[in-house]
């Protein structure tokens, strides 16, 4: 059973009736009526409760409910609250059923996909930016849930949807597609074992389509976004399918090869930076649009765990070049970056990818270990696998365990509890014996303290005793070794040592002493670890036999520890809170001393429970004396906490010892007048108090959480105590603690609650079995979801109930009549003194705790509540599984109080203490307020009596939602599996009594709203216009509790708060303030945004409080305004539920007869008639808030505000107001700027909700004709034909009439790579100039003609002109293309077309020619693009007077532009030209085609860049569509190779390469063609990643080529300029670097690797730096990409050749080998084992290079590439490089020339050689001492004679060794043999001078 479906009301100790049944017939008789009337608010209500019916509910009835919400969510239109509330619902419950297949529930994808599409590119008209980024987030998440219950037969037409929208060749907008297919893509298993489908139009075999995904993936290998979209599509898929799919393993090479890439590792990322003409050459065009941030979905997918999540769940056997095998290579190439020494940006990500493979191992083990796994015999984990990775993770989570970052340190530690769980003999063995080294350190801090986090985290593992039974020996030890961290100097070290002591104690470590009888079983000596003495990986493939004998003996044995454990344990506890420091004068709530006083406390109760009775008198002995030593004021809180914990521990003995002393104390101290003198201050400064407030905050907690029945015997002593504390005592902290020893009493004796107990029942820890052999039960937790699990309660017994009610009559009542006679008699006494003042706030406090103590008495009056009034803002919501259960009967339910029976005398007479307390609360306000107002204290206090008195009823608000956070907090904590219900007694003990707490909450949710109540409440409103900032905090917050438990109850006060915000004489800033913060509280907002009654007095009195001019109050508008814009919604209609929805509704159990349908109908004339209501009020707003804008007296900031409402309020659903409509086209030529900003934005909207109803509401508007569905199709003449469309823009430029004539096909991707099977078209332009929206919705007819009679006035297009090009406040750099602007131009040309052009012609024209301005030309450059962009449904006869005004006007604005105004026109033809046909734009094509063509000799370089922009905004924006038509008007860009100027240079350069690659499309002609034929290339797909080019490019590359070599040979190195061949390499250079950062990458890995030599010598160019940069890069970048298997291979054998090439000089070998090994450690999972070798040979060869610096960057890469290789290989170079050693060199005196020196010579060099391969074998292990090291490290001190620079080369060997191993060298000498060390020591240690 999962734990949360646990029914945890079970546990409770009162009979509840039938209260589940009726829970659930009432749920869902609420939900079918609100459904089928269609009360929206009301089903989002009961949404809010759906997760506490969840454990209630049989599973059939939960798959029902999530096909409603589907069905709701998919086919209905709802407001966006509710549709957050389905959504979050629907998520949560598919979360939970993790065992659903698709056998149980099915989900129609495709609606659910047009909901994702609908938000991903939202229309001008629909939902307001915020909120539908709100809406898209949520649908989000509800596809992810959702997707494993898409059929695996929607997969083809989910690729016919997807595919067609994807072209690589080109980022812009393609993140969302490839988002999308990630999200949609089915990846659930057929259920019970079906066959797939391999072939046909329903396929469900992914097999089929896999290939698929791998193509897509090579067209953008290590593109940002692509490869984390597409691992998490694949590894969805291997963990959906559990075994039931095997990848082949190129696939699994395939995915290797790109997660190596994910780490950010610094070999596999590039630091150079590109040219700026490349990395501003791509323009993302989603800014045009209402899309998401840069064209993405919000969507963040981890790539470390997507890669950690594939390689678990596709291990399936040890085959060589399998997974397993796979990750042991990628282990041995990225465990050197685990170590501490190698700290950078990449580990973080590397420490969570450990996390995330420990994490999904645990879970995949757990999952194929249970009983109803579903997963082949044949697929699961076999235990070798597992025990091989577990052993691989380990050696790098042993080196992250002392990281220099926390959170890599906190992760490493996660990790090795994940694989404890697994294998816990794998980690334990040398875990242990690190940690006890590491502390027992002094020295080494940081590993001391990563030691002792460790063992906390690890406690209760280590402690399982049937999980890991060696484990438990280890308990005493540790617990000893780990005393001395509790230390008050060092806080961490004692939080994690108190967090180790508490978890144990947790997992059921029991403190008794046992015995162990003879002597030790077996031969293994007893020793700290259990891994000293053996090789912790002899049995990596079976765990070792275990002697349980010695194990049990062992352990017994260590338990003799325990006694002296605990004894020197309290002694620290106690010296840590008698030096901790004081925040006693401090505001501080919380510090890090407070937060270690709680921990020390909790860990000490927990010690004391599991303490055996016989320590029981050591341990009262020194609690005793620890808190009868008084040492301070200071010290009582710390105090308190420890004998809390030994009182709720051991409550008998704690209060025998205890109480007794305190009441004598407190007494004899009283009697000597202390505690009598006056005082308000709540920190007494009295020494004299010191011992009262002592022990009276000893007994206080004495009866804290007590048994009451343990009270029971003390009633006498406890009552005086009370009497004297509260009666008699005037000092605030002594009669305070007195009040909170009445609250503590009273709840102990009569509230329910469990007790407190040991980690295992009463019974069983009494019998003699579990005392003698109690370590045997280590870790053993009971299942909560077992019936016949029981919980032990406190109950009050008749007794307790007496004793309380005693204190009631002798305390509560009697100070009852002494506050009304107080209140009586205060209006006609003498201004209170000091003492009165106090006796006042005496009484107030006294009556506050009574409240607090006798809420678990009597059950709060209840009152039915309508469902849409309860408020869901109570708790913070959270979809985990301890969230608090919320009721939604519509009354109270059972909740263990006292008294149930409203007739029983006792019921009635608490009941009548309460209202007596009531009354004089309310009495007691009304006097504070009209004569009190300036005694600040107790009107506090006040304030606080007055909300108990409503909210609290045995819990409260704050009390309940801090126990949420504890109880979060402990869940977490423990690191509880939610997928079962086993979990410790005393965290289920808390559940349980969060379940409790639950109950009473709900209960006063459901109370009577009084008469006493509203007086109350009023009241504490009228003090939150406080002129005293803390009595209005105070009051806020108290009014806040109390809307949020009685919703009902803040309608009253609203007009309140709302008079404050008049103007009027009687205005006060501070009442503005308190009303404003009280008006944006939660309960008040929702409230106000929910009930149109109030909504709009509310916005109108914020529009209107113009007249203060205080900041704060100016602030506090601002943002309850803007918080209530975000979250605002229009009315919606109501609408009738879709069929689907009715029908599955009806489905729910229960008849619906006449009543019900009744009963339906009156609910929905009521939700008509709220409608009707709020839509009317709605139209009211509009008008007031347009008076507002309109009037001149309104600042700009409050216009601003109306402004903000007026958009979210123009919905499509209501007509546009025309006199909205004429004031905001008014505002279009205001003077100030934000009304002409706010007026573009909502006139953009306005126009667009116009064309909208237009189009809803005249079926016979031109407009719809013009948009059409057509196939596409070649073999038939009447459909599109769409695969001749790649030269339709260049036949349609040469006068085809065909192509012209053809409809209008805007997508750019359509059919780049495949062809959709339909497609949205416009049909050619009609004749004539009939405009598009011929017809106007009847009702927006008033307001488009207000919009046309401003905009075709006489000047105003003059006024637009002039305003609109008013220079920027900012600088000119700053002042950009302003999108808003341009799409209000697009709107108002699309709506009114040619006329309003010819009206506007002028103003534009003289704007456009007006070349000096800058802000001219911005605005000139917004208007055009917005005519063509708006032209798109024009006539065909607008269209050419149109392009007969703009073409001569553009060609004269081109000719002229300068640096400042050319990126103006350049984004002005981008936001024209996003998603269009490029025909609609023929003459303009044709003028930057033909009549501006590119002159590269021209004398004006700046006219000839803007040419080429031009032509690169071309290509940018239609790409494969447009590129025939470019290169056909035959651009002169080769005879740009050496241009003169750089910038020419550059986007040439650029253009070329954008150009060529745009000639490359698919065009597969249906999408199941294109599945086919890619899988035909094998399991891997086609590989996309590279491409020859067309004939034409391949001629290009070939003349730049020859170019670049004729110039070089003409070149002469000179300073005073460069040459064409420098000129030259630099653009060929920029050409295939351009490939580095566009997304098609695949003409520079085609050409790049046949360029080598060249780029090798032009790193020789010292005399051009920026011809070095680029050189550099282009290598830097070669060496880095990721290549697919068969590029990979051509790229390695190019640079071999590079290397072996005898013409190259040492320079480019020096330049070249580090590229290589670059090259390698980025590809190496797509290098073939061949290819691998031969570079490590031929790297190897170089170290018997003549020059010493080729054979040093030879040792460099041979070490790099060593660390990569198998063991085969490091024994093989062992083996040869020792071989050099063995001809020694001749003995040559000093001074002496050898007798044959050449020979000499080559001799010094083979043993350099082999020196040089010894030390890359040394240097490749930095941090580890493999067996064959030792030999190695003694062959080369042999060497430490030879001369130089075999010497020098020793050396340096050596101190690298030396400084790699120094911090673990206590341990590393152990490999080494004495004779071995005895050598080394000379080698290691340096010299000394006086040696």
């Amino acid at each position: 059973m999962r734990l949360d479906e646990v029914n945890w009301a079970t546990k409770l100790p009162y009979d509840r009736g039938n209260e589940d049944a009726e829970f659930e017939r009432e749920f869902v008789e609420h939900f079918k009526l609100s459904t089928l009337s269609g009360n929206l608010p009301a089903i989002s209500s009961l949404l809010s409760q759906l997760d506490s019916c969840y454990s209630l509910m049989p599973q059939g009835l939960r798959i029902h409910f999530c096909r409603i919400l589907y069905e709701l969510v998919t086919k209905n239109t709802i407001d966006l609250p509710l549709f957050i509330a389905c959504c979050g619902s629907l998520g949560r419950i598919l979360r939970r059923e993790e065992k659903l297949t698709i056998a149980d529930l099915q989900f129609d994808w495709r609606p659910l996909y047009d909901l994702t599409w609908n938000a991903v590119s939202p229309k001008i008209w629909q939902d307001n930016p915020i909120q539908n980024r709100t809406k898209l987030k949520t649908i989000i998440d509800l596809v992810s849930e959702a997707n494993r219950f898409f059929p695996p037969s929607a997969a083809i037409d989910i690729f016919r949807e997807l595919l067609p929208s994807i072209q690589f060749n080109s980022l812009d907008w393609q993140p969302a597609a490839v988002q999308l297919l990630n999200l949609f893509a089915p990846t659930a298993c057929l259920p019970n074992g079906e066959a797939p489908i391999a072939n046909g139009p329903y396929s469900t075999d992914p097999r089929r389509w896999l290939p698929t995904i791998f193509s897509l993936w090579s067209f953008n290998l290590r593109t940002s976004g692509y490869d984390a979209y597409l691992m998490n599509l694949v590894t969805r898929l291997v963990t959906d399918q559990r075994g039931n799919l095997v990848l082949t393993s190129e696939q699994i090479r395939f995915v290797f090869a790109s997660g190596l890439h994910f780490f950010n590792l610094p070999v596999t990322r590039s630091s150079s930076s590109l040219p700026r003409s490349i990395s501003t050459a791509v323009t993302n065009t989603a800014q045009f649009y209402r899309m998401p941030t840069n064209g993405t979905l919000p969507l963040r997918e981890d790539r470390a765990l997507n890669f950690a999540k594939f390689i678990v769940y596709t291990m399936h056997d040890e085959t060589p070049g399998g997974t397993l095998d796979l990750f042991e290579q990628l282990v041995l190439m990225i465990e050197p970056f685990y170590h501490p020494s190698n700290n950078g940006s990449w580990s973080s990500i590397l420490a969570r990818f450990l996390r995330h493979l420990s994490k999904e191992l645990l879970q995949r083990s757990r999952d194929e270990a249970a009983d109803n796994c579903n997963v082949p015999e044949s697929a699961r984990l076999k235990r070798s696998i597992r025990r091989r990775f577990v052993v691989s993770i380990r050696t790098l989570a042993m080196l992250l365990l002392f990281s220099k970052g926390e959170d890599s340190v906190s992760m490493s530690h996660s990790t090795l509890k994940h694989l404890a769980e697994v294998e816990p003999d794998l980690i334990f063995r040398p875990l242990l014996d690190t940690l006890y080294t590491a502390i027992d350190s002094v020295t080494e801090t940081h590993r001391m303290l990563s030691a002792m986090r460790a063992l906390a985290k690890l406690a209760t593992t280590l402690s399982s005793f049937s999980h890991y039974p060696e484990g438990a020996q280890h308990v005493a030890p540790l617990l000893t070794l780990t005393l001395p961290g509790i230390d008050v100097n060092d806080p961490t070290k004692t939080y994690f040592a108190l967090s180790f002591v508490c978890n144990l104690c947790n997992n059921g470590v029991v403190f008794e002493e046992l015995l162990a009888s003879g002597d030790m079983p077996g031969s293994r000596p007893l020793s700290k670890s259990s891994s000293l003495d053996m090789d912790v990986d002899q049995d990596i493939d079976a765990p070792p036999d275990l002697d349980m004998e010695q194990i049990e003996w062992m352990t017994r044995a260590s338990t003799v520890q325990f006694e002296t454990w605990i004894d020197q344990y309290l002694r620290r506890v106690f010296a840590l809170m008698d030096n901790l420091s004081s925040s006693l004068d401090t505001n501080e709530s919380f510090s890090p001393d407070t937060n270690l006083e709680s921990m020390a406390a909790h860990t000490t109760e927990r010690v004391l429970l599991q303490c055996s009775e016989r320590y029981h008198p050591m341990i009262s002995r020194l609690m005793t004396g620890f808190a009868t030593t008084i040492t301070g004021l200071s010290a009582v809180g710390r105090m308190r906490s420890v004998v809390s914990a030994f009182a709720l521990a051991m409550p008998e003995q704690a209060l025998a010892n205890l109480l007794p002393i305190c009441c004598e104390r407190i007494t004899e101290e009283i009697e000597n007048g202390v505690g009598l003198v006056p005082s308000l201050s709540q920190i007494s400064r009295s020494h004299s108090e010191t011992t009262l407030i002592w022990f009276a905050s000893i007994l206080v907690v004495l009866t804290e959480g007590q048994n009451g029945t343990y009270l029971l015997r003390y009633k006498d002593q406890l009552i005086s105590a009370v009497e004297l504390l509260v009666c008699k005592c005037f000092s605030r902290q002594v009669y305070t603690i007195g009040c909170k020893l009445l609250h503590t009493t009273l709840m102990s004796l009569t509230r329910t609650t469990p007790l407190r107990g040991h980690s295992v029942s009463d019974k069983l820890w009494n019998e003699p079995e579990f005392r003698e052999n109690h370590f045997r039960y280590w870790g053993q937790h009971p299942d909560v979801g077992d019936p016949l699990f029981k919980i032990d309660w406190h109950i009050a017994n008749e007794q307790e109930v007496e004793f309380a009610l005693e204190l009631a009559h002798r305390v509560i009542e009697p100070r009852i009549g002494e506050l009304d006679s107080l209140v009586d008699t205060a209006p006609h006494a003498h201004e209170p003194n000091n003492k009165e003042n106090v006796y006042l706030n005496r009484l107030l406090v006294v009556l506050c705790y009574s409240l607090l103590a006798i809420g678990c008495l009597v059950p709060p009056p209840g009152n039915p509540v309508e469902l849409d009034d309860i408020s869901d803002d109570l708790i913070s919501g959270d979809d985990s599984n301890n969230m608090a259960p919320r009721y939604l009967l519509d009354r109270q339910v059972s909740a263990g109080y006292v008294f149930t029976d409203p007739e029983s005398a006792k019921y009635k007479e608490v009941l009548a203490i309460r209202e007596a307390i009531g009354q004089v609360t309310a009495k007691t306000l009304t006097h504070m307020a009209s004569n009190k107002e300036d005694n600040v204290e107790n009107i506090k206090s006040i304030l606080v009596l007055a909300q108990t008195v409503i909210c609290h009823y045995g819990v409260d608000r704050s009390a309940f939602t801090s126990f949420c956070r504890s109880w979060n907090y402990g869940f977490d904590a423990f690191s509880i599996d939610d997928n079962t219900s086993i979990m410790p007694r005393y965290i289920a003990c808390r559940r349980a009594r969060f379940t409790q707490l639950s109950r009473m909450f709900h209960n006063t949710r459901y109370m009577q709203v009084t008469e006493l109540f509203h007086d109350i409440t009023t009241q504490i409103a009228r003090f939150c216009l406080s002129a005293y900032e803390e009595v209005r905090d105070y009051s806020i917050s108290a009014l806040d509790n109390i809307m949020a438990i009685l919703p009902a109850i803040k309608y009253p006060l609203i007009p309140l708060f709302l008079n404050e915000l008049e103007d009027n004489e009687a205005s006060d800033p501070e009442k503005m303030i308190g009303a404003l913060r009280v008006l944006d509280s939660m309960p008040m907002r929702k409230a106000c945004l929910r009930d149109w009654n109030y909504f709009p007095k509310m916005v109108l009195a914020l529009c209107r409080a113009q007249h203060e001019d205080k900041p704060q109050v100016k602030r506090l508008i601002r943002g309850t305004a803007v918080n209530q814009v975000v979250h605002l919604a229009a009315p919606l209609a109501v609408k009738p539920l879709s069929e689907g929805t009715r029908e599955l509704t009806l489905e729910l159990y229960g008849t619906v007869d006449a009543e019900f349908k009744e009963a339906i109908a009156r609910d929905r004339a009521r939700c008509e008639q709220r409608y009707q209501f709020a839509k009317d009020e709605s139209a009211k707003l509009v008008n007031a808030l347009v008076g507002i804008l309109r009037d001149a007296g309104t600042t700009w900031r409050f216009a601003a505000i109306s402004g903000y409402y007026l958009d979210q309020l123009a919905t499509v659903n209501i007509p546009v107001e025309p006199q909205l409509m004429a004031t905001l086209a008014e505002n279009l030529t205001s003077d100030l700027v934000l009304f002409r900003e706010s007026a573009a934005i909502n006139i953009s909207l306005l126009i667009g909700k116009i064309k909208r109803r237009s189009k809803l509401n005249c079926p016979d508007i031109a407009v719809s004709q013009r948009r059409i569905m057509l196939d596409i199709d070649s073999g038939d003449g009447k459909r599109y034909s769409g695969q001749v469309h790649t030269d339709i823009c260049e036949r349609a430029l040469a006068g085809d009439s065909n192509a012209t004539a053809a409809p209008f096909l805007d997508s750019p991707a359509s059919g780049w790579f495949v062809w959709p099977q339909k497609a949205k078209v416009y049909v050619c332009p009609p004749p004539g100039n009939a405009e598009a929206f011929d017809h106007i919705d009847p009702e927006s007819q008033e307001a488009y003609k207000a919009l046309r009679g401003v905009l075709f006035t006489d000047g105003k297009w003059d006024d637009i002109a002039r305003l609109f090009s008013i220079e920027s406040m900012r600088s000119p750099d700053e002042d950009n293309f302003g999108v808003t602007r341009a799409m209000l131009f697009t709107e108002v040309f699309s709506l009114f077309e040619l006329p309003l052009l010819e009206k506007a012609w002028s103003a534009i024209e003289q704007l456009s020619r007006d070349h000096e301005r800058v802000g001219a030309q911005r605005a000139a450059s917004e208007i055009i693009g917005g005519i063509l962009r708006g032209s798109k449904h024009w006539a065909q006869a607008s269209l050419d007077r149109m392009w007969d005004l703009l073409i001569p006007l553009l060609d004269a604005v081109f000719s002229k532009l300068s640096s400042d105004t050319e990126r103006f026109w350049q984004t002005s033809l981008q936001y024209a030209f996003a998603r269009r046909d490029p025909r609609r734009y023929l003459p303009l094509i044709r003028l930057l085609l033909y009549t501006r063509q590119f002159d590269p000799h021209s004398e004006a370089p700046f006219a000839e860049q803007a040419k080429l922009e031009h032509l690169r905004t071309l290509v940018g924006s239609w790409d494969w569509r447009i590129v025939s038509a470019i290169v056909a008007s035959r651009p002169q860009l080769l005879e740009a190779l050496a241009h003169p100027y750089k910038q020419v240079r550059d986007v040439a350069g650029v253009l070329m390469y954008m150009l060529s690659v745009s000639e490359f499309s698919v065009s597969y002609p249906e999408v199941e063609v294109a599945i086919d034929d890619l899988a035909r290339y094998g399991p891997t797909g086609r590989d996309f990643s590279h491409w020859e080019g067309t004939q034409r490019t391949q001629s290009l590359i070939q003349e730049m080529l020859h170019k670049v070599e004729e110039w070089k040979a003409d070149h002469v190195p000179s300073i005073e300029g460069t040459s064409n061949y420098s000129r030259g390499s630099k653009t060929l250079l920029t050409f295939f670097i351009s490939g580095y950062y566009f997304s098609s990458r695949r003409l520079t890995i085609e050409h790049l690797p046949s360029i080598l030599p060249l780029v090798s010598v032009l790193q020789e160019q010292h005399d051009d730096e920026e011809l070095l940069h680029l050189a550099k890069t282009t290598m830097q970048f070669f060496s880095q990409i990721l290549y697919t298997a068969s590029m990979s291979e051509v790229a390695a054998t190019k640079t071999l050749a590079l290397l072996e090439d005898s013409s190259n000089t040492w320079h480019v070998v020096t330049k070249t080998l580090p590229l290589l090994c670059t090259l390698t450690f980025a590809n190496r999972f797509t290098l073939s084992r061949d290819i691998r070798t031969n570079i490590l040979e031929t790297t190897a060869s170089f170290l018997e290079h003549e020059q010493i610096e080729v054979r040093q960057v030879a040792l460099t890469s041979l070490t790099s590439l060593v660390k990569c290789a198998n063991s085969q290989v490091i024994a093989d170079a062992n083996t040869r490089f020792s071989a050099m050693l063995g001809s020694r060199l001749p003995r040559v005196r000093y001074g002496k020339t050898p007798k044959d020196p050449a020979a000499y010579n080559r001799l010094v060099l083979t043993r350099h050689a082999g020196v040089l391969g010894l030390s890359c074998l040394v240097l490749a292990f930095p941090y580890a001492i493999p067996e064959w090291l030792p030999k190695v490290l003694v062959l080369l001190a042999g060497c430490i004679d030879d001369p130089n620079p075999i010497q020098s080369t020793v050396q340096r060997t050596f101190a690298e060794f030396r400084r790699t191993h120094m911090d673990t060298w206590h341990e590393d000498r152990k490999r080494f043999t004495s004779n071995q060390l005895e050598i080394l020591t000379d080698m290691l240690v340096s010299p000394c001078y006086y040696a």
